[in-house]
């Protein structure tokens, strides 16, 4: 499977990658020079928010909560500049005694006051405690007394969140509302739970080079743009490609409808429904321009199954048909726990040549590999390379995988996707853009992943319309972001 480039999307990096970058870095710029730009940058973000919110930024007042090490020192520096702006400035240290010298110095200079105590109310207080090293949390009085301002701005990682895994205890850590973070983007402001308590995330570029591959990327507008299928002047309904959709039952015919109605508005040409699973009336009758078959069309270009299967013979058999051939494939719901209950579709799907892409959420996940005990990106690259598919493993931060680890994390989703059928229409989104590309030219996981992004901005548009949109009012959006992209 192609590998996408490191330069497509924002790139997120490791603390490792950050401090060896960090190093080299030093070895060029004058001492302290790193620090001076990312302070710099710290306090005039904390202007504009002091502006913005209260309308001035003399006779503001913000605390400074210094921990020892560099994010304390990048705080103590921004103080600085808030102190020359009028602003009164308040110092507490958490480790009485310790902190980064020159800030301290330069902070109270310019008229900072150093206090032994939280008590006092500040429009807006900076997190400056833990740096990326540390995963301790962060003193319960202390973070209950940050979390009250009604400004947090966090020194590059909220105090209390791994800035590798985003693991935190939420009444430990810090929830800022603004996160200024230096040099490029760790892991823990994008994943979960450590998102929820980033805030907006500012990157403040310090000009950091990189030797290594981010450990994940995020796509937005302009990289979907690019991604999706383009139209050509003699473009017709067989080049556009046809998207072939397995779905739905007895039990769960609404599955099948959901899946068509994300697939048709993916750029895909034609979808061909395959008959046997659901009524094909029921389908006909909302999406008239549907294909009904009931054998494999040899213009199918690309499958989406799954949704809405409920375990019978007659689906398991269908399945080994398809994991047989070399299409794309989307496997979803149905589809997911028949492979975990089979041993042969398990090794079809690990051996198969074409680009197979799965899309469980937790309890799918755990069902495919009851050894993981986590749903983080570990466990999520090992599945991906055991079974040599694309995992889209579908939370609050949807992950991207594929076989050989290229990662991609959604930060468009909201909860509004979180409702019945939104994973059916995820399905033939997916399907409707792999069908209906060139896989030759464009890299699949990025295009899987650029369909996860697809979905959920559907999401955040139905919710304009409707504080609680349906899974069918995501589909009906499909079409306007793709007139968007």
């Amino acid at each position: 499977m192609q590998e996408t480039s490191r330069e497509f999307g924002l790139p997120v990096y490791s603390v490792e990658q950050i401090r060896a970058a960090e190093e080299q870095a030093f070895l060029v710029t004058p001492p302290g020079a790193l620090m001076q730009r990312a302070a710099f940058a710290l306090g005039v973000g904390c202007v504009k928010l002091l502006s913005d919110t209260f309308g001035r930024v003399y006779g503001t007042s913000v605390l400074v909560v210094a921990g020892p090490g560099n994010n304390g020192g990048d705080a103590l520096f921004a103080g600085a500049l808030l102190a020359r702006r009028g602003v009164r400035v308040e110092v507490f240290l958490v480790v009485p005694g310790v902190c980064h010298v020159d800030g301290l110095a330069a902070c109270v200079a310019a008229g900072g006051r150093v206090v032994d105590s939280l008590n006092g109310d500040f429009d807006l207080v900076v997190d400056g405690i833990a740096g990326l090293g540390s995963s301790r949390g962060v003193d319960t009085e202390i973070a209950l007394a940050i979390n009250q301002s009604p400004i947090v701005v966090a020194v590059d990682i909220p105090s209390g969140v791994n800035a590798d895994t985003g693991e935190c205890e939420p009444e430990l850590c810090v929830h800022a509302d603004v996160t200024f973070t230096f040099g490029a983007l760790k892991p823990g402001l994008v994943l979960t739970p450590g998102a929820e308590f980033a805030g907006a995330i500012e990157v403040v570029d310090l000009s950091l080079q990189f030797d290594t591959e981010p450990v994940m990327q995020i796509l937005g507008e302009a990289e979907v743009a690019e991604l999706v299928p383009s139209l050509d002047f003699d473009s017709y309904k067989y080049s556009r490609g046809v998207v072939g959709i397995a779905a739905g039952s007895a039990a769960y015919p609404g599955a099948a409808l959901l899946t068509v109605l994300g697939a048709q508005h993916a750029g895909v040409g034609m979808v061909m429904l395959r008959e046997g699973f659901v009524e094909r009336e029921l389908v006909l009758d909302s999406f008239p321009q549907v294909v009904a078959v009931d054998s494999d069309s040899p213009r199918i270009s690309g499958w989406a199954v799954g949704p809405g299967f409920s375990g019978t013979e007659h689906e398991s058999v269908f399945l080994a048909s398809v994991l047989g051939g070399s299409l794309p494939l989307v496997l979803d719901a149905g589809a997911l726990s028949a492979i975990a209950g089979s041993a042969s579709l398990r090794a079809a799907l690990a051996t198969r040549s074409g680009v197979s892409v799965i899309t469980p959420h937790i309890g799918e996940f755990r069902g495919l590999f009851p050894k993981f005990s986590c749903f983080d990106l570990d466990c999520v690259r090992a599945a991906a390379s055991e079974l040599n598919a694309i995992v889209v493993a579908k939370g609050p931060r949807t992950l991207v995988v594929g076989p050989s680890g290229t990662a991609f994390v959604d930060i468009e989703a909201s909860p509004e996707l979180g409702t019945a059928g939104s994973g059916d229409v995820l399905t033939g989104i997916i399907g409707g853009l792999l069908a209906g590309s060139d896989l030759e030219r464009v890299d699949a996981v990025a295009l899987v992943a650029g369909g996860v992004w697809i979905h959920s901005r559907a999401g955040r548009i139905a919710q304009l319309a409707d504080a609680n949109p349906t899974a069918t009012d995501i589909g009906n959006m499909v079409g306007e972001v793709m007139r968007h992209v």
